[in-house]
């Protein structure tokens, strides 16, 4: 593909991006607030960390230190809203199309259109398991997209991959690690699939260079990190909360059965994206048995690791990292049919459109566009917060309701919101905080902190529906 054809592809899969994005992202302009309690941990987690706070130590959560240095990226871009993550949003799953393309191509013998970046972006972005948007599996798609174009590049080829090349795979598998490492099964399967590649082949040097190279990119990734928490004396509190809570306190209870029960209902949840991608291994069974059984062993062991404990809507959003080899036999079978002129130059517009229009009316947030401001209890309070001369909050027992994004404001304490781990030091914190009158303003779920903590009375309350079912937010201020 020359210089022309790349640049052409490049546009397509943004405007592909840009489109479902926009349309099914809560975090897009055409939503007021993406008011997804994760998404607004994370850039609480990020914003603190760009402000100062030392991640894991001085504010806590259990995602990896990637995903909120994207998030800190976004909020360097808008301090109180998801526009600079919706862009990031928007850099990822291009990159994700552009590059399903890529490896979709590799199967056919003419080039394929840049306009087929419009099926995996509609089938994804408007899936149940797409969920809010800004989850740390939409950001991983686009490094399971390259691992997945540098393998099987490699099998069609039958050549070995440069060094370079799997050094920056290496490098790529560790930003994935440190973002959400419970894509580790697929990165097994890949190095066994390349490693038994080689092994057939005779190539024993060139594999313990791969080795070497591969674990040096990962190094490479790991190493800011490293020095990251060494230089703020945090690496025990990194390790502690991101491998020993999330293996120990977290993880759900796991077994072949609740495998398969996880992943039916992963299926269930991208239905569109799963067809398309079980359209592949079927129909290249015949012509590329190797690149087939290859997609097979990284999809089991992506299911693995990603469905084996607890399950959630979103989880399964990373299987769609396949949805763009389905491409490959629809192409095949589109280019059996003979357009006229006019109709080869309308259809990729055709299929724009369309894929927008599927964004519109399929996409779980649709309900949700372009709600009043004041209709969000987040920016009803912020305007309060905002206007005080303290404007010093705590997010009460609960996840992070989007009331620290929505006023602008850091933090009081380490257990800012209280997550899903089973820590009895979030409650603690948090109560210690409201019996000291530590912030001059609170946020939660309940109405009947006032006899609990008298110094605080409630100001106001907001009913509202996020999108899983109506729930009340009560204000209270500090007397």
């Amino acid at each position: 593909m020359d210089r022309a054809a790349k640049g052409k592809q490049a546009l397509w899969c943004a405007a592909a991006a840009a489109v479902a994005l926009f349309l099914c992202s809560k975090s897009s302009p055409l939503f007021v607030l993406n008011d997804w309690m994760d998404a607004n941990i994370f850039f609480t987690m990020g914003k603190s960390m760009f402000q100062g706070r030392v991640l894991y130590r001085d504010v806590f959560d259990h995602k990896g230190p990637v995903l909120y240095l994207l998030y800190g990226l976004g909020w360097l871009l808008d301090h109180t809203g998801f526009t600079g993550v919706w862009l990031l949003e928007v850099l990822a799953f291009a990159a994700f199309l552009y590059l399903g393309l890529c490896t979709a191509a590799l199967f056919l013998p003419k080039p394929l259109s840049p306009a087929w970046a419009v099926v995996p972006a509609a089938v994804t972005a408007a899936s149940r398991a797409f969920s809010h948007g800004g989850s740390a599996e939409e950001f991983l798609l686009p490094l399971l997209a390259a691992a997945l174009c540098g393998l099987l590049k490699t099998l069609c080829k039958g050549r070995k991959m440069r060094l370079p090349a799997v050094m920056l795979q290496g490098f790529l598998a560790g930003c994935a690690l440190w973002l959400k490492y419970t894509v580790l099964g697929f990165y097994l399967a890949w190095v066994l699939v390349l490693a038994a590649w080689y092994v057939r082949r005779g190539w024993g040097r060139a594999l313990a260079q791969s080795c070497g190279a591969f674990l040096g990119g990962m190094a490479l990734a790991t190493a800011p990190w490293v020095l990251y928490f060494a230089a703020h004396g945090a690496l025990a509190d990194w390790f502690t909360v991101y491998f020993y809570d999330n293996l120990f306190l977290y993880s759900g209870s796991g077994g072949a059965a609740a495998l398969v029960q996880h992943l039916w209902w992963a299926v269930r949840d991208a239905l569109p994206g799963a067809l398309l991608a079980l359209l592949f291994p079927a129909w290249a069974a015949a012509r590329q048995r190797p690149a087939a059984a290859a997609v097979c062993l990284l999809a089991a062991g992506l299911a693995g690791t990603s469905l084996l404990g607890g399950y959630l809507v979103y989880y399964g959003l990373v299987l769609a990292v396949f949805a763009p080899l389905g491409l490959a036999p629809l192409a095949q079978l589109a280019g059996r049919v003979r357009l006229p002129r006019p109709g080869r130059t309308a259809a990729p517009w055709a299929a724009l459109l369309a894929g927008a229009a599927f964004c519109w009316f399929f996409s779980p947030n649709r309900t949700l566009r372009g709600r009043a401001p004041e209709s969000l209890p987040q920016l009803r309070f912020a305007a309060q917060i905002t206007a005080a001369a303290d404007t010093s909050l705590l997010n009460y027992g609960t996840l992070d309701g989007g009331f620290y994004t929505a006023a602008g404001v850091l933090p009081p304490a380490r257990y800012f919101c209280v997550t899903n781990m089973p820590l009895e030091g979030q409650w603690e914190e948090q109560n210690a905080l409201m019996e000291a009158g530590g912030t001059a303003w609170a946020v939660a779920l309940v109405g009947d902190l006032e006899q609990r903590f008298p110094q605080y009375r409630c100001v106001d309350r907001c009913t509202y529906d996020g999108g899983e079912g109506a729930v009340t937010w009560y204000l209270y201020r500090r007397q």
